[in-house]
């Protein structure tokens, strides 16, 4: 045992029964932080759980523990040790979350984690429970709904991204988010009823108003307001109302490349 160790434990006898536990404590962090340097994350994890069984308040042990979880995983892969860590991982972050809910790195790594192990529910849940105590969290509410357009789980992605719009009206991003969402379901839902399809363009033809309303020169939204009159066309019985619909395609692929290019050339 090094001499350091040696006359950290004497001071350890001299003290009190509370002060001891902490210079204890103390040692095991310093100890699986080292670990944790050196690469040996089983070996640090153990001690991390060490501290936090005497100190439990000790944020840092839990962050710690849950960085070391994340080193031992394995992206993708189904192994039931990979699971044991992932879940691991999860539950520590969480954990320290609970103590320094403001750190967004830890919670992007916590989001990284659900989505990569497939999670979805559980990502969704977590900013849910966060969306409890401000329910027009414009930010939560497009987390959310980007998490479920991740799972191919349209309707509900479709739900938050308009309930985003809704409560911030003001914001054309919000709309542009739903018009495009619209407008991909519309383009890859090979499952869609012609109607279904017709609706889906609908909505997202007026979320992107809306958004050209607010920002007049949003030459993305043109481009997907072109995108959508496109797949109208394809809905159409009457060759003639198609031919209508892709030369109103062709208005709007216009005004957003004379838009993009006026921009880039107030950027030059």
């Amino acid at each position: 045992m090094k001499k350091a160790t040696w006359v950290a434990l004497l001071v350890c006898l001299m003290a009190t029964g509370v002060g001891c536990q902490k210079l204890k404590a103390r040692i095991l962090m310093r100890d699986a932080n080292n670990l944790y340097k050196s690469e040996k994350y089983l070996e640090a994890v153990k001690k991390y759980d060490q501290v936090i069984a005497i100190d439990p308040w000790w944020a840092e042990a839990y962050r710690n523990a849950g960085l070391a979880y994340l080193a031992l995983y394995q992206p993708g892969s189904h192994h039931h040790l990979d699971v044991e860590y992932s879940d691991n991982a999860i539950l520590k972050l969480r954990r320290y979350l609970q103590f320094v809910p403001s750190d967004e790195r830890m919670e992007d790594l916590l989001m990284d984690t659900y989505l990569k192990t497939g999670r979805y529910d559980e990502a969704a849940n977590y900013y849910k429970e966060k969306l409890k105590k401000d329910p027009k969290n414009s930010k939560l509410l497009q987390s959310i709904g980007m998490i479920y357009a991740k799972a191919s789980n349209f309707e509900e992605a479709r739900k938050w991204f308009r309930a985003r719009a809704e409560a911030d009206e003001k914001n054309a991003e919000a709309w542009y988010s739903l018009g495009v969402l619209c407008w991909e379901r519309a383009y890859k839902g090979t499952d869609l009823l012609i109607e279904e399809k017709k609706s889906l363009i609908d909505e997202g033809m007026q979320a992107l108003q809306k958004a050209v309303e607010l920002r007049p020169d949003y030459f993305e939204a043109y481009s997907y307001i072109n995108l959508l009159w496109r797949q109208k066309a394809l809905t159409e019985m009457d060759p003639e109302a198609a031919q209508k619909d892709l030369q109103e395609a062709d208005v709007n692929l216009k005004k957003a490349m004379k838009l993009r290019s006026e921009q880039m050339k107030k950027g030059a």
